[in-house]
């Protein structure tokens, strides 16, 4: 045990390094004894340098807390339920002019600080709804193409990043054309032609 306890003092005075002065004696045990006080027949133990390690610095703070906040916002569906409610799925909407309303459904309603926009056969519309609490609300996309389109109502926070998106639904927009008949000529119906005079009628032009 005194053995141990020896050693365990070296083991503290080393760490003074060249600061302290130590002495070391053999008791009358046979146990090498090391001390900082001086004893008759001790003899001196020279130390060498100590050896030193310089901590890595710390890291420079960061405002971690708007980070996870914007991940969070990104990766997590901010709405439970979203769905285009009107038109349905596959439906044939007739739109002369080319306008077509989308109704959608939120729950939680649609946040203040998000805007509602759709996406047209992988183009993202221009226009926007902001969210005002509304459960639902309607958008209009105007001048849409004759034929088939595959449309998703899309949710974006106010850096126009996408937050959430609904699953898309396949419609086919009905316009009258140009080319059928009675369109051409400004949309004016075609006139009949003009019949000709009947032969030896006064004023018939003979």
């Amino acid at each position: 045990m005194k053995r141990m306890l020896s050693t365990g003092l070296l083991t503290g005075l080393l760490a003074f390094g060249a600061q302290a002065q130590i002495y070391s004696w053999t008791d009358a045990d046979g146990n090498r004894i090391f001390s900082d006080k001086p004893h008759p027949g001790a003899e001196t133990i020279q130390l060498g340098p100590t050896n030193t390690v310089e901590p890595p610095p710390a890291p420079a703070m960061r405002d971690t807390s708007r980070n996870a906040s914007e991940s969070n916002e990104r990766t997590s569906a901010p709405y439970q339920h979203m769905s285009i409610t009107s038109p349905a799925d596959d439906e044939a909407v007739r739109s002369n002019d080319g306008d077509l309303t989308l109704r959608v459904a939120f729950d939680p309603p649609l946040s203040s600080n998000h805007l509602l926009r759709a996406e047209i056969s992988g183009e993202l519309s221009s226009q926007g709804i902001p969210g005002t609490g509304q459960a639902e609300t309607s958008i209009t996309l105007s001048n849409l193409d004759r034929g088939t389109h595959q449309i998703s109502a899309v949710v974006v926070n106010a850096r126009g990043e996408e937050l959430q998106r609904s699953s898309p639904i396949t419609v086919h927009v009905q316009r009258t054309s140009l080319l059928q008949p009675g369109r051409q000529g400004g949309g004016q119906a075609p006139q009949a032609p003009s019949a000709r005079p009947a032969p030896n009628v006064p004023g018939g032009g003979n």
